[in-house]
């Protein structure tokens, strides 16, 4: 299993000057023809995405008021706590920030190479990895993550826990808070179960 946190990955400039993104996962973990990038990123101005063409992508509010999605035929708001979004990577939209710099959960696949779930998570929950090619949880806030080793594994917030194959497929990963809370932060959004899938026929 793969662990990493947002906090120690490198941060790389946009070209537009706009913001940064942090890239935790790329499979393969080298070159531009990858299946599959997991990121978080900063936007810090309005301005459009980068095209991705025969890209599926993921993107999700962590924090911040959010953003205005703008498409030709259509506009969106996303804000935190909404469910994770899909859409056309090649149909890049404009961007517009509703009330200051957000930060972002980003998810793309490449379509002929395979498909992709992400899907919100709260406490206390859980999920079957399956027979999925790849299965991760990326953690809002810090939690405890069993079922993906044979010991809890603890992690940070905004870290993502990554299995290319996931350990006794049969067995569920459920995830809990890092420390004790009280009633009223269950079914709190705690992150998002992300599932790698093959590519749709």
């Amino acid at each position: 299993m793969r662990l990493v946190d947002a906090s120690s990955a490198a941060p790389v400039p946009w070209k537009n000057g706009g913001g940064v993104t942090r890239e935790l996962l790329r499979l393969p973990a080298t070159g531009d023809d990858w299946t599959l990038r997991i990121s978080v990123a900063d936007i810090d101005s309005d301005g459009p995405f980068s095209p991705f063409d025969g890209v599926s992508r993921w993107f999700a509010v962590l924090a911040g008021a959010g953003v205005r999605l703008a498409w030709p035929d259509r506009a969106l708001d996303v804000c935190r706590g909404d469910a994770p979004l899909q859409f056309d990577g090649a149909d890049a939209p404009g961007c517009t920030l509703l009330n200051g710099a957000t930060r972002d959960l980003n998810v793309m696949v490449r379509r002929n190479l395979g498909d992709a779930l992400v899907t919100s998570a709260t406490w206390p929950d859980a999920a079957e990895p399956g027979t999925s090619p790849g299965f991760g949880f990326f953690a809002l806030r810090a939690a405890t993550l069993h079922g993906a080793s044979d010991a809890p594994v603890e992690m940070a917030a905004l870290s993502l826990a990554w299995c290319d194959a996931p350990l006794r497929a049969t067995r569920p990963w459920r995830i809990a808070p890092l420390q004790d809370t009280d009633a009223s932060q269950e079914h709190t959004l705690s992150g998002y179960w992300i599932r790698l899938l093959p590519p749709t026929r």
